[in-house]
């Protein structure tokens, strides 16, 4: 250490931006300050270029010059001005000793540097406080000391009036805290002063001092504190958190500090409705925690808890935090949007959404309005009935939960996507708020519609066509429904007489399709089918199709859409069961006569006077199923066949498998003419193809398969047709002049309560590997 001997024994500090004039004339005072002793001050050395930046020590007040307009500045010896610079200007016996040291009593500009105390994480800010004037902190304090090691802080003060202050110290009373010898100190406006304050501790304990500063108006002390490394953490004293609604959630955060000199753990302790994470965790020195606070009431109370953080050696430690929060009811109004005539609002808290009438595959869409008049925010859910499993609801909400906000409104979709034809569909919404507000009941309505899918004519009637012709006509099939149909005709268009194309499809709503029907027969014969056309979501349709072959030497009589009118109902009132000879003697007999329509029928007068039987409506279902193939049939079939399905299996090849016997059975009193039709490529047939079977006797025949290709799978419909053989080669003249000869015709297609062969199937796994009869062979050709 180096001493400085000052000449005078006053400090006098100045700015450039002071005029000084104003206290020139107080020459009683230079005086007595220049009549004081001598005073050494104390100073570190330091090279003269790490003096502080804008703080000069000058030899003799000779430097100082005045200016023109009266103002003093401070010219250093090298005559450059200090603009705005604060320098202490004391008169110094030995030069040297000025420029080799500066002064631990700076006189500079505050900055906030002076009350940050820097650490790798967080720096320590210093309070101030104004005292009479004078800036200065309210206490210094140090940490992180060694024993036996001097450590220096500086206390700042600053002069905040618009006056000269003039003041003097205290030294500390302990010899722990020392500073510079005390001396008056004379601060001008704005002017800063920097006292250092040095700490020398010799135990591990804690250690409290006072520097006293004396005034004219009185005395104040700055506290002066060296600390043990200590466990402490600090956090707000009350923290409140948003309004919220009974059931919802509101969530703050505040700031845990850890303002001691120690790793600390912490524990948090607090009572519902109320959460906080982390609840534990540690935070270093200078460290900080966010910690989160959810608020989840369950009454419409106010809620105030006390939180405790326990901390410390044995979490003996404590720092407190007051959680309040406000709870309130939500409220939801529901009203729907766009409210059509059929909508209506119940009794209490029941509401009415009608959907209407909506195409089955389609959905609907319509929403309801959700207002919350309240101040908080109204969480909501949307539950449906659970009487139904939830692939079979037709009605559905997107939107389960939601919140709406204070003062808002929210639009929830409901959708309606019917899957049951021809049906009510009715069904019940629960729109529930948080907390104690009251649900709100929505009852949901709709109807579900099909397509609406018609033909243009229920019978296509190719008259007559030679052998080995073919005859088309066009039919348009529509769908009168905005919502898609898809249909097919149940019909194999490659092994029957009769075709149809396309055979399936898809109609788009209000959308119509050309449809091409066709007739090639195989033999000289009267030919007719019943084609049933399959459409999803609504009954079946029928078509019927008829036609007459003729050659040189056969020409069967023209069948007409009125004969098949009087068949059906003959068969009603059985008389299809008796051949054409049969029915004309008994005409002539008059065990029969013609009613209005020209249809046979029994007498009147032999069944008391009861109206003769007509043809029934058969709901189109029923008449698809009862067909007259399986155990139950509507009306008993003229001619039938068993087995009505043949699987020939995986056949081993390279030979045909061995024929299946077919037994076809004559129900009939006549003798009837039976004709398969076949293609030349079909690897079906059956043997005998053409014959002759007595009344209600039997015919056993073959059914033959022989595969083109190995490793294929084959199925086919084979398709005949039987006529009564009294007038199977008659001529046209002879056949379709009488009554009776109508009911000579009993051959029909495979859909009628008559005679059919429903369709033979065959399998065929053969090659160079053999596959089990369960395993579908590789590709499948279309005969």
């Amino acid at each position: 250490m180096e001493t400085a001997i000052w000449r005078r024994s006053y400090i006098s500090l100045t700015s450039s931006e002071h005029p000084v004039h104003s206290w020139r004339g107080k020459s009683v005072q230079r005086k007595q300050a220049e009549s004081k002793s001598q005073i050494k001050l104390h100073t570190q050395s330091a090279p003269f270029g790490l003096c502080p930046k804008g703080l000069m020590l000058t030899q003799a007040p000779s430097s100082i010059m005045r200016s023109r307009n009266s103002r003093d500045h401070t010219v250093n010896s090298g005559g450059s001005c200090l603009s705005t610079s604060t320098v202490a200007i004391p008169a110094i016996n030995d030069s040297s000793a000025a420029m080799s040291a500066c002064s631990t009593i700076s006189a500079r500009p505050a900055s906030s540097v002076d009350t940050q105390m820097h650490s790798p994480k967080k720096q320590e800010r210093v309070k101030k406080r104004v005292i009479w004037g004078i800036e200065v902190a309210e206490e210094l304090h140090w940490k992180g000391w060694e024993l036996g090691k001097e450590t220096t802080r500086n206390l700042v003060l600053k002069n905040r009036s618009l006056k000269l202050q003039k003041m003097k110290y205290r030294p500390p009373r302990t010899k722990f805290f020392f500073t510079v010898i005390p001396q008056p100190i004379f601060l001008s406006p704005g002017i800063t002063l920097t006292l250092p304050i040095v700490f020398r501790p010799l135990e591990a304990k804690e250690y409290v001092d006072q520097l006293w500063f004396e005034k004219a108006e009185g005395m104040f002390c700055v506290c002066l504190r060296a600390t043990l490394p200590c466990h402490r953490l600090i956090c707000p004293p009350s923290l409140q958190l948003p309004m919220c609604a009974v059931g919802d959630t509101t969530e703050a955060w505040f700031c845990l500090d850890n303002v001691g000199d120690l790793p600390t753990f912490f524990t948090w302790e607090f009572s519902s409705p109320f959460q906080m994470l982390p609840t534990t965790g540690l935070l270093e020195p200078g460290q900080a925690s966010q910690i989160k606070v959810t608020f989840q009431p369950l009454t419409a109370v106010i809620h105030e808890v006390q939180a405790t953080c326990w901390y410390g050696a044995g979490s003996r430690q404590r720092s407190s935090i007051q959680l309040q929060a406000v709870a309130k009811c939500a409220q939801l109004l529901v009203s729907i949007k766009h409210k059509c005539l059929e909508d209506q609002d119940a009794e209490g808290f029941q509401k009415l959404l009608y959907f209407g009438s909506v195409a089955v595959g389609c959905t609907s869409e319509r929403q309801i309005r959700l207002h919350n008049p309240s101040v908080v925010n109204a969480p909501f859910r949307i539950e449906i009935s659970p009487e139904e499993l939830a692939e079979d609801q037709a009605f559905s909400c997107p939107m389960a939960r939601g919140v709406v906000l204070p003062g808002e409104k929210k639009c929830v979709s409901v959708f309606f996507h019917p899957k049951t034809l021809d049906t009510k569909t009715v069904d019940y919404f629960s729109i529930m708020p948080s907390g104690c507000a009251s649900k709100t009941l929505l009852k949901v309505v709709g109807f579900c519609r099909g397509p609406a899918v018609s033909l243009q004519h229920y019978s296509v009637n190719f008259s007559w066509v030679n052998l080995g012709e073919r005859s088309e006509q066009p039919l348009w099939i529509e769908n009168q429904s905005d919502c898609t149909a898809y249909f097919q005709f149940a019909i194999d268009c490659l092994e029957s007489v009769f075709s149809i194309r396309p055979a399936f499809g898809t109609l788009m709503g209000k959308a119509r399709m050309t449809l091409h029907c066709a007739f090639q027969p195989t033999h000289p014969i009267i030919c007719f089918r019943r084609v049933a056309c399959l459409i999803h979501h609504q009954d079946p349709l029928f078509l019927d199709l008829m036609g007459t072959c003729h050659s040189d030497s056969t020409k069967p009589a023209i069948l007409k859409p009125q004969h098949l009118t009087w068949y059906r109902i003959h068969l009603a009132r059985g008389l299809t069961l008796y051949p054409p000879d049969i029915l004309d003697a008994m005409l002539k007999e008059k065990k029969l006569v013609q009613d209005q329509n020209g249809a046979l029928m029994i007498p009147i007068q032999d069944l008391e006077d009861m109206p003769a039987l007509q043809y029934p409506y058969i709901p189109p279902m029923t008449e698809f199923f009862f067909d007259g193939t399986s155990d139950m049939t509507i009306f008993p079939p003229p001619v039938s066949i068993e087995p009505v399905e043949v699987d020939f299996g995986a056949c081993p090849g390279p030979e045909a498998p061995n024929p299946i016997p077919l037994c076809l059975m004559n129900h009939t009193k006549g003798k009837i003419m039976v004709v398969w039709t076949r293609r030349s490529d079909c690897p079906f047939w059956v043997t005998p193809e053409t014959c002759d079977v007595p009344p209600l006797k039997s015919m056993a025949m073959r059914l033959h398969f022989q595969p083109p290709h190995p490793n294929c799978l084959y199925t086919v419909e084979l398709e005949a047709f039987a006529i009564y053989k009294v007038c199977a080669h008659n001529d046209r003249e002879e056949c379709g002049v009488s009554a009776g000869s109508l009911n000579g015709w009993v051959g029909q297609g495979v859909t009628e309560g008559g005679f059919g062969l429903h369709p033979l199937r065959a399998r065929l796994s053969v090659g160079w590997t053999a596959a089990p009869m369960g395993l579908s062979p590789p590709k499948l050709l279309a005969q």
